[in-house]
C-alpha cells in the first residue's frame, strides 16, 4: 500500500471517529453539559436554516394546496351557478307558458258559441312576401282549409293549407289575405276589406274606403261578417292612421293589430261557430262588436 492511500484510510478512519463522537455527545447532550454548549453553538445556525427552510417549503404547499383548492372551488360554484341559471330559465318559461295557457284556457270556457281547437305553433315562415305558420293541429284533428284562427286578443288569419297532422296558417298581415272589416263605432259602421301591407308587415290595412267614409284614428276595426268565413266581430285591430288613396277617389286606413304576431306560440282554431248565439258585447268589449243601432250601416 503506497502513502497515498494510507493518508485516504486515515482520513476516512478519522471522518468515522469524529461522526461517533459527535453522535454520541448528541445522545448525552444533557448529561454531559461541556459538550452540550459547543455542540449547541455549532449546530445551531444549521438548524436554524434547516427549520426555516421547513416553514417556507410547508407555507409554499400550504398556499399550493390552496390555489388549487381554489380552482376547485371556483369550478365547483360555476357549475351550480349555470344549474341555476338552468333551474331559473326553466321556473320562468312554465310560469309564462302557464299564464299564457290560463288565459286561452279562461277564453275557451268563457265564449263556448265558439268550438275552439286549441294548437302551438311550430315552425313560422316570415319572408319577405308571405306570412304564415305552421301549427301542430291537423286534417287528424278536424282541422279543414279557411277555418278562422284567433287569440283572445284578436284574429290571427285562416287555415290555408292542412296536412294529416298539421296545418299551415296565413296570418292576417299576409298580403294575400282578405278580411272584410267594419269600424265598431255605431254612428259609422264603415266597411271594407283589411289586408296585409307588403311594405309595413306589423300595420294591416283597410283598403278602398269611400272618400266620405266616416273612420278617423282611434277607431277600433273588427271582423263584419260578410262572406261567412269570419265570426262576426272579432277584433282585427286599431285605426292609427287615415291616409288618400292616390288616385284621390278612395282612402285607406292604417292599423295597428291586436295580436302580437311576432311572439305567436299558441292559437286557436275556430272548428265551428255557432251564429245564433252571438258574443254579448258586455262580457267582451275589446273583441266583440255591438249590435248597431237603429240606421247604422251594416
Amino acid at each position: 500500500m503506497n502513502l497515498f492511500s494510507r493518508r485516504v484510510l486515515w482520513v476516512f478512519v478519522g471522518i468515522l471517529i469524529l461522526v461517533g463522537i459527535f453522535g454520541w455527545a448528541w445522545r448525552h447532550r444533557e448529561s454531559v453539559p461541556f459538550v452540550t454548549k459547543p455542540l449547541v453553538t455549532l449546530t445551531t445556525p444549521f438548524q436554524y436554516g434547516a427549520a426555516r427552510g421547513t416553514q417556507e417549503l410547508m407555507a409554499g404547499i400550504s398556499v399550493l394546496r390552496a390555489a388549487v383548492q381554489g380552482e376547485r372551488d371556483r369550478t365547483e360554484l360555476e357549475r351550480e351557478n349555470a344549474e341555476l341559471r338552468m333551474m331559473l330559465t326553466s321556473q320562468r318559461e312554465l310560469l309564462a307558458e302557464n299564464i299564457r295557457l290560463r288565459d286561452l284556457l279562461a277564453f275557451q270556457v268563457s265564449y263556448p258559441q265558439y268550438s275552439l281547437l286549441s294548437s302551438r305553433v311550430i315552425a313560422r315562415d316570415d319572408g319577405g312576401w308571405t306570412q304564415t305558420v305552421l301549427i301542430d293541429r291537423g286534417a287528424d284533428d278536424g282541422v279543414r282549409e279557411y277555418m278562422p284562427v284567433l287569440l283572445p286578443e284578436g284574429l290571427v288569419g285562416f287555415v290555408s293549407d292542412v296536412f294529416p297532422s298539421s296545418a299551415r296558417v296565413r296570418l292576417l298581415i299576409d298580403p294575400r289575405t282578405a278580411v272584410g272589416g267594419i269600424v265598431q263605432r255605431p254612428e259609422s259602421r264603415v266597411a271594407s276589406m283589411v289586408t296585409g301591407n307588403g311594405n309595413d308587415r306589423e300595420h294591416p290595412e283597410m283598403i278602398q274606403i269611400i272618400k266620405e267614409g266616416d273612420i278617423v284614428a282611434g277607431d277600433t276595426i273588427v271582423t263584419s261578417g260578410y262572406g261567412g268565413l269570419y265570426p262576426k266581430g272579432i277584433f282585427i285591430g286599431t285605426v292609427i292612421a287615415v291616409e288618400p288613396d292616390v288616385s284621390g277617389v278612395v282612402k285607406r286606413a292604417v292599423l295597428n293589430p291586436g295580436v302580437r304576431f311576432d311572439s305567436l306560440e299558441e292559437v286557436f282554431v275556430v272548428l265551428a261557430a255557432d251564429t245564433a248565439a252571438p258574443p254579448d258585447p258586455a262580457d267582451m268589449p275589446h273583441l266583440v262588436a255591438p249590435a248597431p243601432q237603429a240606421g247604422g250601416r251594416e
